[in-house]
């Protein structure tokens, strides 16, 4: 058994989460609940692989051996009956950047890349800088759960939409699709010729039903990219390495010579012997961090319905993030965000960043131990001890 009720002091450490709040008012000593990665200690063997890597004097210019991708296989097929061929794999930077670099060999500057909102913030970066339109499709929200509106959806298509970057499981509404869900999905960016850009960095977080990847439908391969890292599943952001499954061989070598165009190589030599070492012994460890983030998940959920009533929590089906409908409060997110930050102590993320739909809505970040937790949901009821009743 893993010790993740183990409180780890990351400060003094090089921690953005808990080291730089510069956006909420302070240099730091907030309680934070807001940047995606988590409080856990990491798989002992990737540290383990790390630290005997180091003991070679010498970390220069490396490509990967090969193993790196082999794990990467064995994890998908063992947990997701996919088996990538090893030849569609492209390790990089970063999922964002990944993003990036596709759109900017797919889509002509100018044309319609979908986003589904409210989403992660930094997809309307990636569109915008890459230089192409962004269309907004705001997904459905009844009785605190999001549901995608096709019939919107393929409005939007019929438009001339030339990609869609889809986030699966969906930060920050909790969202894990189901695989009819995907099949829809699937099927309309096939009819209008669409590249599917698949960003399931939080695959391994499906914690209340199976989680199914774009990869699972041939029909799609010709434009579809699979993003996905090491990142969030073993807490390892800071490595800041990632994989793209690229299907189509042109489009695989189109987006690897946008990265060397621009002389962007790597990861590192570290970050390869983390990936073999987290693909090859972290199953465990993964399946036992699942059922603590579902034990917290449950937690706030209860938590807020006896203490917090008027405060709505988006039914929550996947990742580490949880979505907090705060608009009872009658104030902007912004607003929220810096009284939790001036007056209780607490950092959380603010909602409207991922939305204009999402105004009152905050993200609320449970990879941490449950004393962490506990001390954060007891703040949130005093403000809203304040402020609601």
């Amino acid at each position: 058994m893993y010790d993740f009720d183990k409180v780890i002091d990351r400060r003094g450490t090089t921690s953005i989460k808990w080291n730089d709040q510069k956006s909420f008012g302070q240099k730091d000593g907030l309680l934070p609940f807001w940047i995606a990665d988590t409080d856990f200690a990491s798989v002992p063997e990737i540290l383990q692989a790390v630290q005997k890597r180091c003991e070679h004097p010498i970390i220069g210019y490396s490509n990967p051996t090969g193993k790196e991708y082999e794990a990467i296989q064995g994890w998908w097929e063992r947990h997701y009956q996919w088996k990538p061929d090893t030849s569609w794999m492209l390790l990089s930077y970063g999922v964002v950047t990944g993003i990036y670099f596709t759109l900017n060999v797919t889509v002509p500057k100018g044309e319609k890349v979908l986003v589904f909102t409210p989403v992660y913030d930094p997809f309307f970066a990636a569109v915008k800088n890459s230089g192409h339109t962004l269309v907004d499709c705001p997904l459905d929200y009844k009785d605190n759960y999001y549901t995608i509106n096709f019939e919107r959806f393929e409005e939007e298509l019929k438009n001339g939409v030339k990609a869609v970057v889809f986030c699966n499981p969906h930060n920050p509404i909790g969202r894990v699709w189901t695989e009819e869900e995907m099949k829809q999905l699937v099927d309309l960016c096939v009819k209008y010729d669409v590249y599917l850009l698949s960003d399931e960095i939080h695959a391994d977080f499906g914690l209340t039903r199976p989680y199914t990847t774009a990869g699972r439908f041939e029909e799609i391969y010709p434009k579809l990219v699979v993003y996905t890292a090491i990142s969030k599943t073993f807490n390892m952001a800071g490595f800041g390495s990632s994989c793209m499954i690229i299907p189509n061989p042109e489009l695989k070598q189109q987006i690897s010579d946008s990265y060397d165009a621009c002389w962007m190589f790597g990861p590192s030599d570290l970050a390869f012997t983390a990936i073999e070492a987290a693909y090859t012994y972290g199953d465990k460890w993964v399946e036992e961090q699942k059922e603590y983030l579902k034990g917290n998940a449950e937690i706030v959920t209860a938590y807020i319905a006896e203490h917090m009533p008027k405060v709505k929590v988006t039914k929550h089906e996947g990742t580490f993030l949880m979505w907090l409908d705060m608009n009872c409060y009658g104030l902007t997110s912004g607003e929220i965000t810096t009284i939790l930050a001036k007056e209780y102590g607490l950092a959380l993320g603010d909602g409207s960043h991922y939305g204009k739909q999402a105004e009152g809505f905050m993200r609320f970040n449970i990879g941490c131990a449950r004393e962490t937790l506990m001390k954060g949901l007891l703040q949130l009821e005093k403000m809203y001890e304040k402020y609601v009743r």
